[in-house]
């Protein structure tokens, strides 16, 4: 009898086996049509194309490539700057409720004030009124 309940038990556990193998089919079907959705559109040359055309796309496709990084090196240049003046601000504020004036007001002239945006400047505007 319990030789039965062996033989159910297995056909239990291959059935689930074989259910899970079925969604996970299913699952990566989907993930690999959603997957070249999203890819970016190349421009390929025609198979018949020569050497020479295929090369001046990918020579295209390239210097479009450095010129967007390019971009992005200035973007992140850009936005290390700008991090640099509000740890410098944070710290200033810091100092100044402390009541370590003059530690903020060390920190507040390593500041270039034009350079600073709008909500930069609100907060060195404060701190530099609390100072005084």
């Amino acid at each position: 009898m319990s030789n039965k309940n062996d033989n159910k038990s297995l056909f239990l556990y291959t059935g689930l086996i074989f259910f899970v193998a079925v969604v996970l089919i299913i699952l990566s079907f989907f993930g690999q049509t959603n997957l070249k959705k999203n890819q970016p559109k190349v421009d390929e040359p025609s198979p018949d194309a020569g050497i020479t055309e295929r090369t001046a796309v990918l020579s295209e496709e390239n210097k479009n490539l450095i010129e967007e990084n390019k971009q992005l090196k200035s973007q992140n240049e850009g936005l290390i700057e700008k991090q640099a003046q509000n740890d410098i601000l944070l710290s200033a504020y810091g100092y100044m409720s402390l009541g370590n004036s003059a530690k903020a007001g060390e920190m507040l002239a390593a500041v270039n004030y034009e350079t600073l945006t709008g909500d930069q400047k609100i907060i060195y505007d404060a701190v530099k009124n609390n100072l005084q």
